[in-house]
C-alpha cells in the first residue's frame, strides 16, 4: 500500500494491514457471539426466577390464613437462598469460559502475528 488517501500523500508504509483488520474482525465475531451466551444466560436465568416468584405469589394468594403465608413464605425464601448461589455459578462459568476462550484466541492471533513478522525478518 503505497499511502493512504487520509494522510499526508507522500505518507508510506512498508506492511501489510490485511492481517491486523482480519485479526480485528476474528475478534469482534467471537465477542459478538459471547454476548449472545451471555444474554441467552441472563435472560434463561430472569426466567427461572420470574417462574420462581409467579409461584410464590399464586401459593401466596392461595393462602387461608396467617400460618399457610408464612410458611410459603418461608419456603420461597428459602428455594431462593438455594437456588441464587446456583445461578450465579452459572454465570460465572459462562463468563470464565469466555474470557478464557478470548485469551486463547488473542494469543493464537499473535502468534500468527509473531510468525509472519518473523518470516519477514529472517534472511
Amino acid at each position: 500500500m503505497p499511502y493512504l488517501a487520509g494522510l499526508y500523500p507522500s505518507a508510506t508504509f512498508n506492511f501489510n494491514l490485511a492481517p491486523v483488520f482480519r485479526a480485528g474482525a476474528l475478534i469482534q465475531d467471537e465477542t459478538f457471539a459471547a454476548s449472545a451466551t451471555v444474554t441467552t444466560d441472563l435472560t434463561a436465568s430472569a426466567a427461572r426466577r420470574g417462574l420462581r416468584c409467579f409461584e410464590f405469589l399464586t401459593r401466596l394468594g392461595c393462602s387461608i390464613d396467617h400460618g399457610d403465608a408464612v410458611e410459603v413464605l418461608s419456603d420461597f425464601v428459602e428455594t431462593e437462598l438455594e437456588e441464587y448461589p446456583k445461578e450465579v455459578s452459572r454465570l460465572c462459568e459462562t463468563g470464565s469460559r469466555l474470557l478464557s476462550h478470548a485469551a486463547e484466541l488473542c494469543r493464537d492471533v499473535a502468534a500468527g502475528q509473531v510468525s509472519a513478522a518473523e518470516a519477514k525478518t529472517v534472511v
